[in-house]
Formats: C-alpha cells, sequence, structure tokens
C-alpha cells in the first residue's frame, strides 16, 4: 500500500503538466518588437536636504531651495511636484544626539527637452540637491506599445510560419498569447524564450560617469508567448 501512495504521489505533477498542454497539434513561438526612439520628455527627481542643528533653520533652507527650483522652471514647459518635507535622522548618529536632516522630495516634467541642458545645468550647481535621478519618455507611449506588440506578433507568426514550413503544414489560429511567457506550456515542454528574448531593455544602471546633461535614446522592446494550431 504505501509504495501504492510513493508512486501516485511521484506521476502525480507529470500528469498536471500533459494536462495544462493543448490536445491538439501546435506551434509554440515568441516574437519580439524592438525599436529605439528619441524621447520627447524627461523626469527629473531628486532630494532638497539640508542640515542645521536648529531644524527651523534647515527648513525654511529648503523652502528656500524649493522656491528657487519653481522659479527656474518659470516660462519652461515644465511642472515640479515638490512634496513630503520629513526629519530623517542622520546616518551615523546615536539616535539620543537628535541630529536630523530635512528633506523634501521633488519630481519635475519636462516637456520641452530643448530646455533640459538649461535645467540640468542649474540643478546640479543648486547646493542641498540630492539623490538625483533622471529618466526619459514619450508623450505617445500607449501608441508606441501598441505597435511594438503588433510587430512582436507579426515577429511570432514568421517564426511560426517557417516552423510549419520545416514539416510540410501551415499555421491555423491563434489559440493563446500572452505578453511573457505562457509559463506552464514552456516549462512543461522545456521551451524557455525568455532566454532568447531579454526583458526590460530600456532599465539601466547609470554608471558613476553619467553625462546628467544627456538625453538619452529610448529602447523600448516588447516580446508576446504565441500558441498556433498547425493545419
Amino acid at each position: 500500500m504505501f509504495k501504492k501512495l510513493l508512486l501516485a504521489v511521484a506521476v502525480l505533477p507529470f500528469a498536471v503538466q500533459a494536462a495544462d498542454l493543448p490536445s491538439y497539434p501546435f506551434i509554440h513561438t515568441a516574437g519580439e518588437g524592438f525599436v529605439m526612439l528619441a524621447p520627447d520628455l524627461g523626469e527629473i527627481d531628486f532630494d532638497l536636504s539640508a542640515y542645521d542643528p536648529d531644524p527651523a533653520v534647515a527648513t525654511a533652507l529648503v523652502a528656500e531651495r524649493a522656491g528657487q527650483v519653481r522659479a527656474l522652471l518659470e516660462g519652461v514647459e515644465a511642472s515640479a511636484d515638490i512634496h513630503n518635507m520629513r526629519k530623517e535622522l542622520r546616518k551615523g548618529e546615536p539616535a539620543a544626539a537628535e541630529a536630523y536632516d530635512i528633506r523634501s522630495a521633488v519630481h519635475i516634467v519636462v516637456n520641452d527637452l530643448g530646455k533640459w541642458r538649461d535645467i540640468m545645468q542649474a540643478l546640479l550647481a543648486m547646493p542641498n540637491v540630492d539623490h538625483l535621478s533622471t529618466s526619459f519618455g514619450r508623450k505617445d507611449r500607449l501608441q508606441a506599445e501598441r505597435e511594438l506588440t503588433a510587430a512582436a506578433v507579426q515577429d511570432a507568426q514568421r517564426r511560426a510560419d517557417a516552423m510549419a514550413a520545416g514539416i510540410g503544414k501551415k499555421v491555423g489560429a491563434v489559440s493563446a498569447m500572452s505578453s511573457g511567457q505562457l509559463r506552464n506550456l514552456t516549462h512543461a515542454v522545456g521551451l524557455m524564450p525568455g532566454d532568447l528574448y531579454p526583458r526590460n531593455r530600456s532599465v539601466n544602471v547609470p554608471p558613476a560617469d553619467k553625462d546628467w546633461l544627456a538625453i538619452d535614446t529610448l529602447r523600448w522592446s516588447q516580446t508576446v508567448d504565441v500558441i498556433f494550431r498547425i493545419k
């Protein structure tokens, strides 16, 4: 009885995996759409940070810098969200010393990249600016994503057609499609399209010598997994 129970437990995962496979002849393939675009908007994030033994003095200094940031953007196609003023215990200071930095988070959206260099030069020269980071995007992002997805689907169709032709068959209707891996199927039959198509190409860690004045080219990609019936 014990041996029968072990056999049933050992067979169960394979039965579950087999149930995930389509019951009809199919081709499982992946496609990718990839494009390099010039951005038309930029975003800047940083903290305004100040310390003084008197927290009121530090608070006033952060407020002054916030006013300078707003003045910098006057007459420019840009907006600033300055919020979340807070106290943070200074690193390396014992709690009993009660030494705090006063910080305020700033998020700037620059819609006219012709002004990017001037804005960044002013911020880099401004005291009390900390934790600076930048990113770029497109105002028509949704349209670009739709076009990338369509290109990825066409790429998957092309690959499926070539595979089917190799065995003298034709590709039929699409039975399933996903913007990521069809995980159960992928693992069940040992296919790993994720190894072929790197994800998140537009996400990079800024190097230590990052040129803050440069405008980065966008590198966007979209992948799809598709199951086609075989005619």
